[in-house]
């Protein structure tokens, strides 16, 4: 009966062990809002909430959070480039999100330029002006990679 009970807690005790580490792995790629908000400021890139926009692109039942980018760099902010900021739930959501966004710009209906950012959940949005030279490309890049 004793070695019965003793074999019990063990198992239960591997079973929480396996479950504890899993998540870790899983939580590794989980990023929040405030996780890319932070790593935009560490690149000098500080975002200015734009709203919602009746051409928001909701990807996997996902909606953006919508940012300008406010910079010296950007003199005309009248038409500032946007920013969309994607948080999925799972690296997944956020693959089957970035497929549905290929989809639907099959056949494209804006005067800006998409350049997609990946990590983890989040899918990171921004909408240049230029197709050749987008301003803000490299700061985003590296802000990503810190993530």
């Amino acid at each position: 009966m004793r070695k019965t009970k003793f074999i019990l807690i063990i198992m239960v005790c591997l079973i929480a062990l396996i479950g504890c580490s899993k998540d870790k792995n899983v939580m590794g790629n989980q990023y929040t809002l405030e996780d890319v908000i932070s790593v935009f400021g560490s690149q000098n890139l500080k975002l200015a909430s734009f709203g919602i926009l009746g051409t928001s692109l909701s990807l996997n039942k996902t909606m953006p959070e919508v940012n300008s980018i406010e910079t010296e760099a950007v003199v005309d902010q009248s038409e500032p480039e946007l920013v969309y900021l994607y948080i999925f739930k799972t690296e997944q959501a956020r693959n089957t999100g970035v497929k549905e966004f290929n989809k639907k710009m099959k056949h494209p209906k804006y005067t800006t330029y998409p350049f997609l950012y990946e990590k983890g959940n989040v899918l990171v949005i921004y909408w240049a002006k230029s197709k050749d030279s987008p301003l803000m490309d490299k700061s985003i890049q590296m802000a990503i990679e810190k993530l």
